[in-house]
């Protein structure tokens, strides 16, 4: 490809990268911890609000400062914004399927490592296959139209998998994942370049970052919120009654620890409850995910424009 950079050179933004760092942490820690029994409801919202306050500081830096670390007047264009959007929106689905589905082989169907990475595989081979279509439907449908199909089936995928059961085949499990693949493979490329493709030559290097780092920041909430939430489901339907209190206190801490908790005291109840409290769990994130891609469907529709250009970069 060929080689573009921009005529103008800037500083590093320190303090931009410490607010932002410090507000994102903040935030994350505080959602994660939200469903921690030791942590109050008063800690939690101290530190999400801790955290909003610092990004809401960063993006006042950024507006002041001869050398920001986000060149803000991106955003001035629609196709971008939302393009970026809606990319972040894919990847906070996708690093929640990605945390969520590796315990379910493992954990609940005592699969090793390898053989789980292999049952992942039909996630890339479906996100292949929606990848190699998207540019003739793009052509046949448009821009707007395709992200709105990945969306589509990428809800269709995580509701179907919302219907897994402990005892649930590979078939099964393969189907709703390669469906999910699909979604990302029409959804992720498209908006992409629906954002990028505005850009001029000179700033395609510095959009294309900023679009990497929304996502890796989607990815990490979609992590914090959706493990949250399936954390928080798996306790509840947790029966430890009548259990020491350290292994109870062990098997609240995760699925994997509590199966490990239920092979170490050899009791099959124990196990097929964690197992099952956390299939119920995953019910409810994948439940989530799906939930936002509907949203994603819903702002495509709203907010993408048909198609963008350089004129409407330069315009901005």
């Amino acid at each position: 490809m060929p080689e573009s950079r921009s005529q103008r050179t800037s500083k590093i933004d320190y303090f931009g990268v410490a607010a932002s760092s410090l507000g994102l942490v903040a935030v994350t820690y505080g959602v994660i911890r939200a469903g921690d029994k030791g942590w109050s409801t008063g800690s939690v919202l101290i530190s999400i609000a801790a955290g909003v306050i610092l990004l809401a500081v960063f993006v006042y830096w950024q507006r002041k400062t001869k050398h920001p670390l986000i060149d803000l007047s991106l955003f001035r264009s629609p196709s971008f914004t939302w393009g970026a959007i809606l990319a972040t929106l894919v990847s906070f689905a996708m690093f929640g399927i990605l945390f969520t589905i590796p315990l379910f082989f493992q954990a609940v169907k005592g699969i090793d490592t390898l053989g789980t990475g292999l049952r992942l595989l039909p996630l890339i081979a479906g996100l292949i296959m929606g990848a190699k279509v998207s540019g003739n439907l793009v052509k046949k449908a448009g821009t707007k139209n395709n992200v709105a199909f990945g969306f589509f089936f990428l809800a269709a995928g995580l509701a179907a998998g919302a219907l897994t059961k402990t005892g649930s085949t590979f078939s099964f499990s393969t189907l709703w994942i390669t469906i999910t693949g699909i979604g990302l493979g029409l959804a992720l490329p498209t908006a992409m370049d629906s954002a990028l493709g505005v850009l001029s030559a000179e700033r395609s290097g510095v959009g294309s970052a900023l679009i990497m780092a929304m996502r890796q920041v989607g990815g990490a909430f979609g992590v914090a919120v959706l493990g949250t939430i399936l954390n928080s489901s798996y306790r509840n339907g947790l029966e430890l009654t009548g259990l020491p209190a350290k292994a109870a206190h062990a098997a609240e801490q995760s699925v994997s620890a509590g199966v490990g908790v239920a092979i170490q005291l050899k009791s099959g109840p124990l196990l097929t409850n964690v197992r099952g409290a956390f299939v119920e769990g995953m019910h409810t994130m994948l439940i989530a995910c799906a939930g936002i891609a509907i949203i994603g469907i819903a702002a495509t529709l709203v907010f993408l424009p048909r198609k963008g250009s350089q004129s409407e970069e330069k315009s901005a």
